[in-house]
């Protein structure tokens, strides 16, 4: 199979299903949004459906189709727009669709996404069909977290855990998933995710990225040359955004380390500051950027990185 990115265990778990012949009839997807689980899901559907070598081979009708999201022998469900819960009756159609033989393939796929927001009804209503499933059936259940599950489901089902990627693989995997973008902006992008790449996709695909920049400018203005009242009100605009946040403060920390470098050209940051305080700067902003991957409260956060800062100018 394709190697996921950066995912060298699940790499490893599925290509031995795949190169074993003994791929699951029930196979559960673990991870955060954004990890990769649909793109998981989607590579072990088209390679149980390849005819082609090595499977999957990206180029019979199976693999075109399964690509284009077009193939009628995968069926895709998830939470409908507006519930929380899965619909128990969503899990009975399923369980008589089941027994229907596939259309043109060798096999039928259940892709379900967003399984752990199924309640116990129709968690157990699914048990009834993973128990004794048809031959030519599977299913791929795509979860945040395991441990909503049932341990019914979890004793029928092979599973795999995606891991989150560092900061850095995901700013490198988005040189070549985005590469309209500039490379500070990926690097907010990264940064602002987590390493999530998913998440940095859709920061990139958003206003944030601009707003970041504008804000992580005036931050710095603010920092160097303002007062603390001032950094606090660019601050309050984050409050209920994190990834947000963690993206201007990784910008904001770029904006310190990179004025270290060219001060001798600007005179007016001569006369203000020195190399080792903008560098002090820095390492303060690098450490709010660790907090606020801590869950910390983000107006605290907000505060002390300010003062942390403020103290590093002035040292």
């Amino acid at each position: 199979m394709p190697e996921l990115l950066y995912n060298r265990k699940a790499n490893a778990t599925l290509a031995n299903l795949a190169a074993g012949g003994r791929f699951p009839h029930t196979l559960l997807i673990e991870g955060p949004e954004g990890s990769g689980k649909k793109t998981a899901a989607w590579q072990a559907a088209k390679t149980l459906l390849c005819e082609g070598e090595p499977k999957p081979c990206g180029r019979c009708s199976h693999c075109v189709k399964a690509d284009k999201r077009v193939h009628p022998d995968v069926r895709y469900y998830t939470v409908p727009e507006g519930k929380k819960e899965f619909p128990v009756e969503t899990v009975r159609e399923i369980r008589q669709d089941a027994y229907i033989a596939p259309n043109e393939g060798a096999r039928k796929i259940y892709l379900i996404d967003r399984a752990h927001a199924m309640n116990a009804a129709a968690q157990n209503a699914l048990l009834k069909i993973i128990e004794e499933p048809p031959d030519f059936v599977n299913f791929l259940l795509l979860c945040e977290n395991r441990s909503r599950m049932l341990p019914t489901i979890l004793s029928r089902a092979i599973s795999v855990e995606l891991e989150v990627p560092s900061v850095e693989e995901c700013a490198a995997a988005l040189e070549a998933l985005a590469p309209g973008r500039s490379a500070q902006e990926r690097q907010a992008a990264a940064a602002g995710a987590g390493g999530n790449i998913g998440r940095a996709l859709g920061l990139l695909g958003s206003a944030k990225p601009s707003k970041s920049a504008a804000d992580a400018k005036k931050l710095r203005e603010e920092l160097i040359y303002g007062e603390r009242y001032a950094c606090l009100r660019v601050l309050a605009g984050y409050d209920r955004d994190r990834d947000g946040l963690g993206q201007t403060l990784s910008l904001l920390r770029e904006g310190f380390a990179q004025a270290a470098v060219g001060r001798e050209a600007d005179e007016r940051l001569c006369n203000r500051v020195t190399v080792m305080q903008l560098v002090g700067a820095a390492d303060a902003v690098e450490r709010a950027l660790l907090r606020a991957g801590r869950n910390v409260s983000i107006p605290l956060l907000s505060a002390c990185m300010v003062e942390e800062v403020k103290a590093a100018l002035a040292g």
